[in-house]
């Protein structure tokens, strides 16, 4: 994910996500069921060459054609064992649920980032943009309706949220307060991510706090960043 002024382009912090629905990526396909960052798939060279070979002819080829790109661009990428990429999707937003983890690690002031990509800043000041990071790992983990992708199931009620820590965030995605009560109103409806020195702490500790939630027919993956703990 890069975000993008029509010509600077600023890389976001990489992230992987799984798509199928259970467990050792089975299942129908959904549009995430977690996500880490960063992704140790995407090596130094990896991300050299993505954006080398994908990013930037994108958005020079676009600027050429008269249409610059200004925005958040999406490159999904499939990555082979020896490094090459190959894009299988472009989206122009933030992709879900990859997003949350990298939100969870960015240190950097969000509305000074996105400033500096508007016409209002004058473009340098994205090219002179450097973002900091925590380095400890993110974990997400989608917490999705009874029913999805298919045909989930809304309106159910949800308790045990935790609260918010330097560990522990709880986005929101598929809910809504009705009558007082926090329920269910979309296929995906929290992702649940925790930061931790490693992938192995940080998938516990998602976990833990996952268990504290509770709303009917709840699904969710438990083996969200297995493929970051065999690199």
């Amino acid at each position: 994910m890069v975000l993008c002024d029509g010509k600077n382009v600023l890389p976001l912090a990489t992230s992987q996500d799984h798509k199928r629905l259970q467990d050792g990526d089975v299942g129908p396909n959904t549009g995430g069921m977690g996500a880490y960052s960063p992704a140790p798939v995407v090596t130094p060279d990896v991300h050299a060459r993505a954006m080398r070979e994908v990013i930037l002819p994108t958005i020079r080829g676009m600027e050429k054609d008269g249409i610059p790109f200004t925005g958040f661009l999406y490159a999904g990428l499939m990555i082979d064992a020896q490094g090459h990429v190959k894009t299988l999707e472009f989206n122009c937003r933030m992709g879900d649920p990859e997003t949350q983890p990298i939100m969870a690690r960015l240190k950097s002031d969000w509305v000074d980032v996105l400033w500096a990509a508007t016409e209002a800043a004058g473009g340098k000041a994205l090219a002179d943009l450097e973002l900091q990071w925590d380095r400890r790992t993110a974990l997400g983990v989608v917490l999705a309706a009874p029913g999805y992708p298919l045909a989930p199931r809304v309106g159910g009620a949800m308790t045990g949220i935790p609260k918010e820590t330097d560990e522990v965030v709880v986005f929101h995605a598929g809910t809504q307060f009705q009558d007082g009560v926090l329920k269910t109103a979309g296929g995906r409806v929290l992702c649940v991510t925790a930061l931790a020195d490693t992938v192995k702490v940080a998938q516990t500790r998602a976990y833990d706090a996952v268990r504290q939630i509770q709303f009917d027919g709840m699904q969710f993956r438990r083996d969200i960043g297995f493929r970051a703990l065999k690199v």
